[in-house]
């Protein structure tokens, strides 16, 4: 795992919430596919939904199942992010009724990794 934040840099802040381990796996999982950091990957989710870079997705990228429990387990999780995002980051969640930084972070991830509808987008069609 990379550190986070890139060690020279000033003026950062955090964002501590705790994320289900499926998503800190996925989390993980794009940063290593990537070479970035998570608080990058992070960083490049907001500003996609900001609209401020066009990116997407390759299709090489990994695919994730969830494993049995995942979802329930907690893990800490800290988000050493620059100021102005922060703002940024405030900003949009007020914008989509002020949801706390772990929904918008579930939602951003379910998008990306094309999920929009979370796991029931997993679920076998009948």
């Amino acid at each position: 795992m990379k550190a986070t934040p890139v060690p020279t840099e000033k003026g950062y802040t955090q964002v501590a919430l705790a994320l289900p381990a499926f998503y800190i796996r996925v989390l993980d999982g794009e940063a290593d596919f990537l070479g970035q950091r998570r608080s990058q990957i992070l960083e490049l989710l907001l500003l996609r939904k900001l609209g401020l870079l066009v990116v997407e997705r390759a299709a090489s990228a990994p695919k994730y199942a969830i494993k049995a429990g995942e979802l329930d387990q907690l893990d800490r999780f800290v988000w050493h992010c620059k100021a102005d995002v922060k703002k940024q980051f405030d900003a949009l969640r007020l914008r989509m009724g002020n949801i706390p930084p772990k929904t918008w972070i579930v939602l951003a991830l379910n998008e990306w990794i094309g999920l929009p509808s979370g796991m029931a987008d997993l679920t076998p069609k009948r």
